[in-house]
């Protein structure tokens, strides 16, 4: 089967979004499509080594960027008549989620969504902003500055393999978060496994729930769900 996934600017459901792209790479070809902001937020993730070990898995899986696509957006294009057996956009920004709503198609992310259509091509979404209310979600690593001693021989960054370490920063691109300087800090400064809470506004539900209205849409409400889809089996 030949998948294409596209992930935006969301760090909520982005580790179980990229567990699952590399469940599914272990049967199908794979193309990974992301966002600008989908393109930052893995960056700072620490996940683009992974999702570039998932791509050279197979030498026809692919990653695309919105900036390599221009306006033309060329991927997107190519759904019709290259044809792909699944689309799936995971996770879904609230951003992303009104664009496909309102049929707004200016990003490579949308212009995808509304090719799928065009192409008849089951399309999956997982968005991020499913309820009203309040949602927790884990941000990535980072040092607090007010508690980092600058110590000579740093004890994280001596263990980070990427030495994306130095404090008192992080270099987020560089960081692979595979999380080996997890409480290695003695004075507490690096903080890997904080959680915030964020609300959810009632807009961004409505529109949610507006996406199993549009045909060819099927909303998911997390990744892992993905697995157990009937197109996959």
């Amino acid at each position: 089967m030949k998948i294409l996934w596209a992930i935006t600017g969301a760090g909520h459901l982005l580790k179980e979004s990229i567990h699952v792209i590399d469940e599914l790479s272990q049967k199908h070809e794979i193309t990974i499509a992301l966002s600008n902001a989908g393109l930052e937020v893995v960056k700072k993730y620490g996940y683009m080594t992974k999702l570039e070990e998932i791509r050279d898995k197979k030498p026809e899986n692919m990653i695309v960027c919105d900036e390599d696509e221009k306006y033309s957006y060329p991927l997107s294009g190519k759904i019709t008549h290259e044809k792909y057996d699944l689309i799936i956009v995971s996770p879904t920004t609230a951003n992303t989620t009104a664009k496909i709503v309102h049929a707004i198609a200016d990003t490579l992310v949308t212009n995808i969504v509304a090719q799928s259509g065009k192409g008849r091509i089951p399309l999956l979404i997982v968005p991020v902003d499913q309820k009203e209310g309040i949602i927790t979600t884990k941000i990535p690593p980072y040092i607090k500055k007010d508690a980092c001693q600058k110590c000579e021989e740093c004890k994280p960054g001596n263990i980070c393999p990427k030495k994306a370490i130095n404090p008192p920063n992080i270099n987020t691109i560089q960081c692979i978060n595979c999380m080996k300087c997890r409480n290695k800090c003695p004075h507490n400064a690096l903080i890997t496994d904080k959680e915030i809470e964020l609300y959810i506004r009632k807009i961004d539900a409505e529109n949610t729930a507006k996406l199993e209205e549009i045909e060819n849409i099927k909303t998911i409400f997390h990744p892992e769900d993905i697995l157990e889809e009937d197109v996959l089996n």
